[in-house]
């Protein structure tokens, strides 16, 4: 065959062979799932012993114990809110109350979501100052000009009309403050039927003096919150949709910058957590700027200040003038479709962001939509995942369907194989022509496994995400001991999985999901040809076990998922098997595979795919003349070291 010359043109040579893209993928899954271990197995159990570590602080600051300075300043939730007239908050969704001193959205919990699966303890997302886990959202005024004295955190309010109401989705609640100069303040808040909190501040000036004003909302936190995971899987921490770009700022980066501002129109800011969002929302269209800030801790046992905060433009308020400033606080778990309904109420952009779909959105939220409908269908998430992985299987099912089919040519071919490498088991590149050759003539592609594989790595993720930081897949049950799909499976095989009366520790939690998952596995691998790699061999016998290991620790909706998968895919597998004459035997060997996997492991190391990818490259760059009838294909030449 005549090649081209030209600087330009693509070398055959250096194509990466089928072995090694195969290779590739495998180190690039090890990879993965190293990474999976390091940071459910090493950090994760970090991050629960810094939290016990302060939880031992606080219960020694209560019992009188020394050095515990900064403790002693935390008090009981229930003690501090208890301290101060309130008015109470109730929608159905959220509960809770709002102080009249200093009048922060201080004391917010979920009525629907629970810290446990079957506790009676609410989830708390905002918490005064003084408290353990201190949160809280605060509005005001800023003066620009000297003498103004405007609200602050002592500030008593009154109500307008009298008595103590209960703010309700029907009845807004409106409280007064007189600066004693002329300025009146007031301050109505309203909530809606989900999580959404308005606030319209106004300001009547009835002196003679000209105000000038400037309004903001604020969310600031103490420390860590209470849940945090500290996890890669899911952003937790200062996040914003500012002037079209997405900002998530890590607790570290920000402990580093201590301020980062930005000006926009548009736009969206608040701190998350894995499941819940506390954000504020602004009146899109007035240039507003937004600011992550963080102070560091005084003392070492003292805990960092983190905010968040939005200041609109400048109001002027000349004698007998009012202004006002109208704002949303957002405080509730994350549900991508009350997200998606106030993008559009509130024409927030991009609010559904606020849940990390990470790199794969276009992929995952589809996936979520399309797992919540067969979910509220079927009355189960799991039934729902079954299907939806059924659906899947279908949907690469041709794709599937030729990598299958090679793999079963391959075993058909271990007879002819194992005779070439009898023959040429000591001339390396004459076995790598006789190969390429036998696999031109059988119409043989050995890499046709590596695209299913490839295709599936997004998928799984895009699936991972969905069950890990979705909260529609929080606390939902499958069947029998999987009453939580988000969680790993709570059995184990060190105590037979419940039946031996003693609890193992976590990093020996391998449950029955795990076990069938390892189960078909290594059930696939046994109908697979022998790769003719002998360290590709030795990786794939590990990798059931390893893999089985790494998601025993994932969410079991994941392991479910996975399992199923692999059961359609050796059925699918037996079928094709079956239906070229080959006859299926789980978990052995042919003699003539017995007898080729040792002449691999032995033998000298070779690459047959490679030559006949070189040999489709340069069909595909140069073309051939088809009445030249079939050319030999030359084996690769050695490059240079």
């Amino acid at each position: 065959m005549a090649k081209k010359s030209g600087s330009n043109m693509m070398n055959p040579n250096d194509q990466m062979h089928p072995d090694d893209r195969r290779n590739l993928v495998i180190f690039l899954i090890i990879s993965l799932a190293m990474y999976f271990a390091f940071d459910h197995f090493v950090m994760k159990p970090k991050v629960e012993a810094m939290r016990a570590q302060q939880e031992a602080v606080r219960a020694a600051a209560v019992n009188g114990a020394p050095n515990a300075i900064d403790a002693l300043v935390e008090r009981p939730r229930d003690v501090v809110i208890g301290e101060s007239t309130r008015l109470k908050i109730d929608n159905g969704q959220i509960f809770g109350s709002l102080p009249l001193v200093g009048n922060r959205i201080d004391d917010i919990s979920l009525t629907d979501y629970f810290k446990t699966l079957g506790g009676s303890d609410h989830v708390v997302l905002m918490s005064p100052a003084g408290t353990p886990h201190p949160k809280y959202a605060e509005a005001g005024w800023i003066a620009a000009n000297d003498g103004v004295k405007v609200p602050g955190k002592d500030t008593r309010w009154s109500v307008k009309g009298g008595g103590t109401p209960k703010l309700t989705k029907d009845k807004p609640v409106t409280l007064t403050w007189n600066n004693g100069s002329g300025l009146t303040f007031e301050r109505e808040y309203s909530i809606d039927d989900h999580f959404v909190i308005t606030l319209t501040q106004r300001v009547t000036n009835n002196g003679g003096s000209t105000a000038r004003l400037y309004p903001y909302n604020l969310v600031a936190m103490q420390g860590m919150p209470e849940d945090f995971t500290g996890t890669w899987i899911a952003h937790e921490g200062p996040i914003g949709h500012i002037g079209g770009e997405l900002h998530e700022v890590t607790y570290k980066d920000l402990g580093k910058k201590n301020e980062m501002s930005y000006n926009a129109p548009t736009g969206w800011i608040g701190i998350t957590e894995k499941y819940w969002l506390t954000s504020l929302l602004p009146v899109q269209g007035e240039a507003m700027k937004y600011s992550f800030k963080s102070t560091p801790a005084a003392t070492p046992n003292a805990k960092p200040h983190y905010q968040v905060d939005m200041m609109g433009t400048e109001r002027v308020v000349g004698a007998g003038e009012k202004t006002e400033f109208v704002s949303h606080v957002y405080a509730g778990a994350k549900k991508v479709r009350i997200l998606d309904l106030y993008e559009e109420r509130l024409d927030v952009p991009h609010f559904d962001l606020a849940v990390d779909f990470g790199m794969y959105y276009f992929m995952t939220k589809p996936f979520f939509y399309f797992l919540t409908w067969l979910g509220h269908v079927t009355g189960n998430f799991g039934v729902a995942i079954l299907i939806f992985t059924l659906l899947l299987r279908a949907a690469v099912f041709p794709l599937a369907n030729t990598s299958f089919r090679s793999f079963a040519k391959l075993k058909q071919m271990a007879p002819q194989m194992t005779a070439l490498r009898e023959k040429y088991g000591h001339d390396k590149e004459q076995l790598q022509k006789e190969l390429v050759a036998l696999y031109g003539r059988e119409k043989v592609n050995p890499a046709a496994g590596c695209l299913p594989i490839l295709i599936q790595i997004p998928i799984f993720f895009a699936l991972y995400k969905v069950l890990s930081v979705t909260i529609e897949m929080r606390h939902a049950p499958f069947f029998g001991w999987i009453q939580d799909l988000s969680q790993r499976d709570p059995t184990s095989l060190f105590n037979l999985f419940g039946l031996l009366p003693y609890d193992v520790p976590q990093v020996l939690v391998i449950g029955v999901w795990p076990c069938l998952m390892l189960f078909f596995m290594i059930l696939q691998k046994s109908m697979n040809p022998p790769p003719q790699d002998p360290i590709q061999a030795k990786m794939l016998a590990i990798m059931p076990y390893f893999m089985t290991y790494i998601m025993s620790g994932f969410a079991a909706g994941l392991v479910i998922y996975w399992t199923f998968s692999n059961a359609l895919s050796i059925l699918q597998q037996y079928i094709i098997n079956r239906s070229m004459g080959i006859e299926v035997k789980f978990f052995q060997r042919t003699p003539a595979e017995k007898k080729m996997e040792k002449m691999v492991a032995e033998g000298p190391v070779v690459h047959p795919g490679a030559e006949l990818l070189e040999e489709q490259v340069e069909d595909a760059l140069f073309g051939h003349d088809d009445n030249d009838g079939p050319k030999p294909v030359s084996p690769r030449k050695k490059k240079k070291k």
